[in-house]
C-alpha cells in the first residue's frame, strides 16, 4: 500500500495548497473592489488639478508669445519643474512596483519596460540612478545592474499611508531636483487597463511633459505591443480620459491611465487668448506654488493605480492556481480510486487462488 500512501500525502499538500490559493483569489477581489473605488474617486480632483495648471500654462504661454510680439526681450521665470534645469545628461529612473509576490508577471514587466529604457539611455551615453519604490523590482534591477547607483524603498503596509508613500517620493525626489542631483526623472510603472490587461507606462515627471502635446517617450512604450499605439478612427492619439466601472473592468473595457489624457484645449494653438482671470501674484507665480502639490496628487494616482493591475494579476495568478490544483486534485482522486481498486482486485485474486490450491 506504499504507493497509496504517497498519493494521498500528494492529495492531502494540494488540498491545502487549494485551500490557501482560493483564500487569496477571494481576498484579491475585495482588495481590487477596494483599490479600483479609490482609484476612481481620485478622478475628479485630478481632473480639476489639471484644469488650473493648463489654464496656468497656457496664460503663461500667451504671455511669453505677446512679449516676443512686442519686442520685448523678456524671458518668464517658468518654475524649473516645467522647464528643467537645462541639463540632460543624469537620468532617475523611478521604478513602482510592489513589496508581495504571487503576482504574476506584473513587476517583472515593469522591469523589462525599465530594461528597454535603460539600454536606449546608455545608448546617448546617460548617467543612470535608480529609485525602486517596492522591493519586488528592486531586487531583480539589484542583480540585473549591480553597478548602478541604486536606492530602495519599502512601500507602506496599510492602504490609507498610500498619500504618505506619494508625499514622501514626490518631495523627496523635488528636494534633489532642487539640489541639482539630476536632470530628468522618468516613472516606470503598471497601466490598469482591466482585470486582465496590465501595461507597464513610462512617463516623465521631471521636467513635467504630462501637458505635452505627446508622450516624448511614447517610442518605447510601442517597441513591441501594437496596443500600445492607440488612435481614433482619424488615425490621431487618443487623448481622453476613459474610466470603467469595477464590473465593467471585469469584462475587459480599457481605463486609460489619466494623465496621459489631455484636454483638447491644451492643444490648440497658444496664441488664442485665454480666458480672462486675474492671477495674484502671477500665473508663473501659482505655477511654481501649485506644481509640487500637483506631481504629489498624480503619484498619489499612479501609486493607486498600480495597487490596483497588482492586485489584478495576483487575482488572475491565484484564479490560475486554484484551477489547477483543482484539475490536479480530481486527476490525482481519479489515480488514487483506480490504484486502490487494482490492490483490492490483486488481494481478491490472491485469495481466490490460495482457495482453489487448498
Amino acid at each position: 500500500m506504499a504507493g497509496l500512501k504517497k498519493i494521498s500525502d500528494r492529495i492531502k499538500t494540494i488540498q491545502s495548497t487549494y485551500q490557501v490559493t482560493s483564500a487569496m483569489k477571494i481576498v484579491a477581489v475585495s482588495r481590487l473592489r477596494k483599490l479600483h473605488a479609490s482609484f476612481l474617486k481620485t478622478t475628479p480632483y485630478m481632473m480639476e488639478m489639471n484644469r488650473i495648471v493648463r489654464r496656468l500654462i497656457r496664460s503663461a504661454s500667451v504671455r511669453q508669445d505677446s512679449l516676443s510680439f512686442s519686442n520685448v526681450e523678456q524671458i518668464l521665470p517658468l518654475p524649473p519643474l516645467l522647464k528643467g534645469n537645462g541639463k540632460n545628461k543624469h537620468y532617475v529612473l523611478t521604478i513602482i512596483t510592489s513589496d508581495d509576490g504571487l503576482s504574476g508577471a506584473s513587476s517583472l514587466m515593469v522591469v523589462q519596460k525599465t530594461q528597454e529604457v535603460v539600454e536606449y539611455l546608455q545608448k546617448q551615453g546617460k548617467q543612470i540612478t535608480f529609485f525602486c519604490f517596492g522591493t519586488r523590482g528592486g531586487e531583480i534591477l539589484k542583480r540585473l545592474y549591480p553597478n548602478t547607483p541604486m536606492r530602495i524603498l519599502k512601500r507602506k503596509l496599510m492602504d490609507k499611508d498610500v498619500y504618505l508613500d506619494a508625499e514622501r517620493l514626490s518631495l523627496a525626489m523635488i528636494d534633489s531636483f532642487k539640489k541639482d542631483l539630476f536632470d530628468v526623472c522618468l516613472l516606470i510603472y503598471n497601466q490598469f487597463n482591466s482585470i486582465i490587461s496590465q501595461k507597464p507606462t513610462i512617463e516623465q515627471l521631471v521636467p513635467n511633459k504630462l501637458f505635452s502635446k505627446e508622450n516624448p517617450w511614447q517610442f518605447l512604450i510601442d517597441s513591441k505591443d501594437p496596443d500600445y499605439i492607440r488612435r481614433t478612427a482619424t488615425g490621431e492619439k487618443k487623448l481622453t480620459l476613459h474610466q470603467s466601472t469595477f464590473l465593467e473592468a471585469f469584462g475587459g473595457v480599457e481605463m486609460l491611465s489619466p494623465l496621459g489624457a489631455l484636454d483638447k484645449d491644451l492643444l490648440t494653438d497658444s496664441t488664442r487668448l485665454p480666458e480672462a482671470y486675474d492671477y495674484e501674484p502671477s500665473d508663473v507665480g501659482a505655477l511654481h506654488r501649485i506644481l509640487p502639490q500637483y506631481i504629489v496628487a498624480y503619484v498619489y494616482r499612479v501609486l493607486l493605480e498600480t495597487e490596483v493591475s497588482d492586485n489584478a494579476a495576483r487575482l488572475i495568478a491565484m484564479d490560475n492556481a486554484t484551477r489547477n490544483a483543482k484539475d490536479m486534485l480530481a486527476k490525482l482522486q481519479k489515480q488514487y480510486k483506480r490504484t486502490r481498486q487494482d490492490k483490492i482486485t490483486t488481494e481478491i485474486a490472491e485469495v481466490v487462488s490460495g482457495a482453489v490450491g487448498l
